[in-house]
């Protein structure tokens, strides 16, 4: 045991050092603002332009107030808003920089100087926190006036455990995302991995328990494996930001908390104790098993009974309290024990086991009941996690321990002996085989790439979807088509070019289309906007890629459900594109969808540059059809050097739009390989066409 803390206490200290050798060489003028904080409460229905007028009712927010908001409420429903207001110092004027706020518990969005920045969580009535989210905002320089008092306005929907941190500043971008990176991973992903690792622990010892169903003391596995999966139900609201778009619309924020902050917490508490009753071998009597149950339940079921947010944040004694009381039972038969020669040692495993989480409470109590360092990470959930370590280690060693057998040892090694060669061989002829395929890299990608793009034709409820796809290079394509659905409802259609040809455009592919899928479904589930959806986009894009030297233009759609007349609102952005084309059955026309080009501009993947996407939205009616497609549609030659040209696409639209959208997306490609000949294609085609119709004659699909 004493050898299992060591390695423990080593693997911490090798973290720690991880994290502070990520420092950066270049420093930045950090301008701390975090003294000018002001704040106001308000009903929910207030926007911004009942705010402005009241600017002067702002009240100073002190360091203290700033760890719990709800105290500044005095109605459960209403908002706070915060109000910063500072001059650019001059090292920062005309920089791109932004607003670091190591976190804000609950939901807000922020404007600065009147224009609309960003948004964490979402507002009632479907209320989801930023959680442990690190915020920041960006600011371009036209947003900033340099010679003159800024102001930023956040509106907050303070939830149960409100708060905002109390190290907010301002920087230059690199030294904002490396600031909100690493305070998002020491707080949230982190979290998640933990809990991703807890889950596997769980399932491990739950078969275990299941294996060792004849053992004496097998209870033990079982224990420790709830402890790990009730530990990740209370650990869910520390990462709920990281999985939000996982929640069911049904699911309430409160009920989030409820279930599982104040749930994970007391059932944790008391399998916990269960776990140390049976790891030293002792039963409860009955009247202790119905005293620990009551002490479970009770709480429990005041906790599920609270609806306000105040409450629910004002709850967190009554939890450390009974769950105190669970361990006040468990604490005095562990010093009998401990008394007790025989069981001494077990108890000193116990004790060595759970020192981590001690020490992570002891120093949370400090640096936090103190005030002194607020903005850190939870070290109690740090040394839980080691402690399950430790646990993990000892009870696999004890299960080790049972089931070693020398003699099964010594007939594998001499198995291993007497087929070495055959080993050796088989061996020989997977390097073989690999060194095949590594050969073949076109054909590899080219499969990587039809097995990850969705199938080409497909119906959705109120849609006719059909697609071509033409690779110029060994069927190893530079385009990128995606559509996501629900049910078979169509949720958004997305078409991307990324530059150059070949394997790295065909790899570059899987890497964008990871990234696209990622925000469209977050952006989704945060109704954002598209352009903001694209901008996230254009960001990891930029981050993922490293240093290849390469950028996307494309088209992200998302679509809304039926209403009554069967009629779909249709949303979409444009990065650098070729215009989509939308064929109105209405006005029997077609037209091409353009935003204006002063607000328009800028493509995806190129680090630096300025862009600006904004959406367009229009109705969807039945029999109307958007085509868009990829420019080697358009710019494909004849043996003249004439161009396709969109304006045959629109004589083909306009020409067959009464039929399907498979016909007229092979009218379409039929029309090309008559114009073109015998001349190759210059670049990747791909052409797709959505045709609008009966919502309600739609059969899904077997």
């Amino acid at each position: 045991m004493k050898k299992n803390f060591l390695t423990a206490f080593i693997i911490l200290i090798l973290a720690s050092l991880t994290l502070s050798s990520c420092s950066r060489n270049q420093k930045f003028l950090r301008y701390d603002v975090s003294n000018f904080v002001s704040y106001m409460e308000t009903p929910p229905e207030y926007t911004l332009g009942d705010v402005l007028p009241r600017q002067g009712d702002f009240l100073p927010l002190s360091k203290k107030e700033m760890k719990n908001l709800n105290k500044l409420t005095t109605k459960d429903e209403n908002y706070i808003w915060l109000k910063i207001q500072f001059f650019i110092p001059e090292e920062l004027k005309n920089k791109e920089i932004g607003l670091y706020i190591g976190y804000i518990r609950g939901a807000d969005i922020l404007w600065i100087n009147n224009t609309s920045v960003r948004q964490y969580g979402e507002f009632p009535p479907r209320a989801s926190s930023a959680g442990f989210t690190a915020q920041y905002f960006m600011f371009t320089p036209s947003m900033i006036k340099q010679d003159s008092l800024n102001t930023i306005l956040i509106k907050v929907w303070p939830d149960a455990f409100s708060s905002i941190a109390s190290k907010i500043f301002l920087s230059e971008k690199p030294d904002i995302f490396f600031s909100a990176e690493r305070m998002t991973f020491l707080n949230s992903k982190i979290t998640m991995a933990f809990a991703g690792v807890m889950m596997v622990i769980f399932f491990m010892y739950l078969f275990l328990y299941f294996v060792m169903k004849k053992a004496e003391n097998k209870n033990v596995y079982l224990f420790f494996a709830l402890i790990n999966l009730y530990t990740v139900h209370f650990l869910l609201p520390f990462f709920f930001s990281e999985v939000s778009w996982a929640k069911p619309i049904w699911l309430s924020y409160n009920t989030v908390i409820k279930v599982f902050f104040y749930g994970g917490a007391f059932v944790t508490g008391y399998f916990a104790n269960s776990f140390v009753m049976t790891y030293l071998r002792k039963k409860d009597s009955k009247p202790i098993v119905i005293i620990r149950l009551a002490l479970l339940f009770i709480p429990m079921f005041i906790a599920f009974s609270l609806n306000s947010t105040k409450k629910l944040n004002s709850y967190i004694p009554i939890l450390i309290v009974f769950d105190s009381l669970q361990f006040a039972i468990t604490i005095p038969r562990l010093i009998i024990s401990f008394i007790k020669k025989d069981t001494r040692a077990n108890v000193l495993g116990l004790l060595t086991g759970f020192s981590p989480v001690l020490v992570g409470v002891v120093i949370d109590l400090i640096l936090k009941g103190g005030n002194l360092s607020p903005n850190l990470p939870f070290f109690t959930i740090y040394g839980w996690q080691f402690t399950l370590y430790i646990f993990l280690a000892t009870l696999l060693l004890r299960f080790g321990n049972m089931y070693k057998h020398n003699s099964e040892l010594n007939t594998k090694l001499s198995e291993f002996n007497t087929h070495l060669e055959e080993v050796v061989a088989m061996r020989t002829k997977e390097l073989s085989e690999a060194n095949f395929v590594l050969s073949k890299g076109l054909e590899t990608v080219a499969h990587v790439q039809k097995n990850f793009l969705p199938v080409k034709n497909k119906t959705f409820r109120g849609w006719e979807l059909s697609i071509s796809y033409n690779a110029l290079d060994n069927n190893v394509s530079g385009d990128l088509y995606d559509y996501y659905f629900t049910d078979g409802i169509l949720d958004g259609l997305g078409i991307f070019d990324v530059s150059g040809h070949g394997i790295p455009a065909g790899l570059m592919t899987i890497l964008a289309k990871s990234i696209i899928s990622q925000h469209f479904i977050t952006g989704k589930t945060q109704a954002e906007p598209l352009s903001n959806v694209l901008e996230d986009i254009n960001k990891s894009y930029i981050k993922e890629k490293v240093n290849v030297e390469n950028y996307i233009t494309g088209l992200l759609f998302r679509f809304s459900e039926f209403n009554k007349k069967d009629v779909c609102s249709v949303e979409f952005a444009n990065a650098g594109h070729p215009y989509p084309l939308l064929y109105s059955a209405t006005e029997n026309k077609v037209i091409e969808l353009k935003q204006d080009e002063e607000k328009q501009y800028g493509i995806l993947g190129v680090e630096g540059l300025e862009v600006s996407f904004p959406p367009i939205n229009f109705r969807a009616a039945q029999d109307d059809i958007i085509v868009c497609f990829t420019d080697g549609l358009t710019d494909c030659k004849n043996r003249h050097g004439n161009d396709f040209t969109k304006e045959r696409i629109i004589k083909l639209l306009q020409q067959y739009h009464n039929e399907s959208a498979i016909m007229i997306m092979n009218r379409i490609m039929d029309k090309l390989e008559d114009f073109k000949g015998n001349e190759k294609f210059g670049d990747d085609v791909t052409l797709i066409v959505l045709k609008r119709v009966n919502s309600k004659d739609y059969i899904e699909e077997i």
